[in-house]
């Protein structure tokens, strides 16, 4: 589908002739002034967070401001108005290490694009997680046989003979040697679960059990030979997901932060407004795919943003989506969505006092290919495209009005990364000052690559909005607790925009109030339950996924609701000026 044109009001004022003529730049700026109401714009960024203690804590690094104008058409001529963006990168240190949790192989890059020998192995690694959820599902089964639970061992094998029945459809176009095995395979094992649930309506219990056992055996065997050959070296990562570790056991880059801030402007007489070409559907292709794509810069469009949005550069790593994400996204080239992986989607979890948002396997009930938190910290998952074109209910915070959050799965790849990570990507809209404020970031999605891991993005409300001058960054006076909504818990202020990694906690300063624990009282699932097929089967027969395994559940902890500070009473301030302010935002804070 093409893009949408915005069209120009006839009342827009003839400017054409006056371009390029330099005796008359005066009266061209006072021309455009009068044709465009609100043109200029200040700087904004997160708050960088204070120094936590007794926590590993990875921080953003130095700021990277730019002026990105962009240009509203009046007639026949484009009229530039103020644009800024900062940008901060957060690396860590032998990611690797900071953790206890062994590698996951629920997730490889690119596994589809490097099947042209037709080695299977997207196909593999799709399978593998389900063939280890079926060893959960037959040690279940297994166990209500020897309990003689009719109920509990048909429902176990139930959802064996399902789970075979979607590896066979799984591998049916894989010509290699290992999915032709593990396809055939499957239909024995299929027929033994059958057999042991016709043995428990006759009361065998004794035939039921040997038939579980060969079955099992069969699925152990299956998992061990695509291990084989996922990872011939056996050291316990995927060959094809090794040079991706090896990159975080450097000093890998595990997330961004930005914030762009445009002036609300619309051509007078009721003409374009720069908030009309904003909408989250448009937002979020200024961010997926190619980098500099060819005739990214050109645009007829009577709005026209900076390149480093219309070309994907404001950020420092390329992101890309799988299909399901790049179907909702209409104006996205398919052409540019090279490195996407159908291996992640969102799902969001409400807590009494907030939200959080983690990666999942599509496979998980409240999984979605996208996710929308409110600003009352509960969450709303949408599979419906006519949500991107609207930003959602705005709620007041200070002398702001902050949307809802868009959460989406996404690969990140940045510059000196030698393969793609999963990653969560999220974004939001806020007007303060007469400004629009994009802000928003991308966090390694730490649940596809580690066990018993998962990241969580945290919301307990609105972001406080701080209005700064130049004097607060000078001197330093500016107090977060007083500019906004009082948090329950002060240090999700404290921390600000820094990622934590450690041992999950619900009663963690970094979590809204109410965070669960791993395993719910009520039995729903959790973050960790979501994370991969195994973890759902886990859930399905009474386990509790992220406790019972050879490490603790593990928590990357970010927050949606982080504070940002804005320069204000700046309308007349120098571009110099404001690059200068906008690079020491978080040394306005006390």
């Amino acid at each position: 589908m093409k893009r949408r044109t915005l069209l120009a009001a006839g009342s827009a004022v003839g400017l054409g002739s006056l371009a390029g003529c330099t005796g008359l730049d005066g009266l061209v700026d006072r021309a455009g002034e009068e044709a465009v109401a609100n043109r200029t714009a200040s700087p904004a960024g997160f708050y960088a967070g204070g120094n936590p203690d007794g926590v590993t804590a990875y921080r953003s690094g130095p700021v990277d401001v730019r002026f990105v104008p962009p240009t509203l058409r009046a007639d026949s001529r484009r009229i530039e108005i103020d644009g800024w963006s900062t940008g901060t990168t957060t690396k860590a240190q032998d990611y690797n290490s900071s953790r206890s949790n062994k590698p996951s192989s629920i997730w490889v890059p690119n596994p589809h694009d490097e099947d042209d020998d037709n080695d299977g192995i997207g196909a593999l690694v799709d399978v593998l997680d389900v063939e280890r959820a079926l060893l959960v599902y037959a040690d279940a089964a297994l166990a209500a046989v020897n309990d003689r639970s009719t109920e509990d061992a048909k429902t176990s094998l139930d959802a064996f003979v399902d789970a075979t029945t979607e590896v066979r459809a799984e591998l049916e176009d894989c010509p290699s040697d290992t999915c032709r095995t593990v396809r055939e395979n499957a239909e024995a094992r299929k027929g033994l679960a059958e057999d042991a649930r016709d043995a428990i309506d006759a009361g065998e219990w004794d035939s039921a059990r040997r038939s579980i056992e060969r079955a099992r055996r069969i699925v152990q065997g299956d998992v061990e030979r695509i291990h084989d050959d996922l990872d011939s070296d056996g050291d316990g990562i995927p060959d094809a997901t090794e040079p991706l570790y090896e990159y975080l056991d450097g000093e890998p880059t595990i997330g961004e932060h930005f914030a762009v801030s445009l002036p609300d402007a619309r051509v007078r007489g009721d003409g374009p407004a720069l908030a009309d070409e904003l909408t989250p559907e448009r937002v979020l292709e200024y961010f997926f795919g190619e980098r500099n794509a060819d005739g990214c810069g050109e645009s007829d469009r009577v709005v026209a943003v900076h390149r480093d949005l219309s070309c994907r550069t404001l950020l420092t790593a390329t992101l890309d989506v799988d299909d399901g994400v790049a179907s909702l996204l209409r104006g996205i080239d398919k052409r540019d969505i090279r490195r996407g992986r159908a291996a992640r989607s969102v799902a969001a979890f409400e807590t009494s006092g907030g939200g959080v948002v983690t990666g999942a396997t599509p496979a998980a009930e409240d999984a979605e290919p996208m996710a929308l938190v409110s600003l009352a910290g509960c969450t709303t998952p949408t599979l419906c495209c006519d949500v991107l074109e609207s930003w959602g209910e705005e709620t007041t915070s200070g002398e702001a009005a902050v949307s809802e959050t868009f959460v989406v799965p996404v690969t990140a790849t940045p510059p000196d990364a030698p393969l793609p990570m999963p990653a969560l990507f999220h974004v939001r809209r806020i007007r303060h000052d007469d400004q629009l404020l994009v802000v928003g970031g991308w966090h390694v999605d730490d649940g596809a690559l580690y066990e018993n891991a998962a990241t969580l993005l945290a919301a307990e409300g609105p972001n406080v909005v701080a209005g700064v001058t130049r004097s607060d960054v000078e001197e330093g006076g500016v107090d977060l607790q007083s500019r906004g909504k009082i948090r329950k818990k002060p240090g999700r202020t404290t921390y600000a925009n820094v990622t934590l990694s450690r041992g999950y906690d619900p009663d963690d300063d970094a979590l809204p109030p109410g965070a669960h624990q791993v395993c719910r009282d009520d039995g729903d699932l959790y973050c960790w339950g979501v994370q991969s097929r195994e973890a759902l089967a886990v859930h399905d027969t009474g386990g509790c996924p992220g406790k019972d395994g050879d490490a603790p559940a593990w928590s990357v902890v970010t927050a949606l609701d982080a504070p940002l500070l804005h320069l204000v009473d700046a309308p007349e301030a120098s571009n110099d000026v404001k690059f200068k302010a906008g690079a020491e935002l978080s040394k306005a804070v006390n």
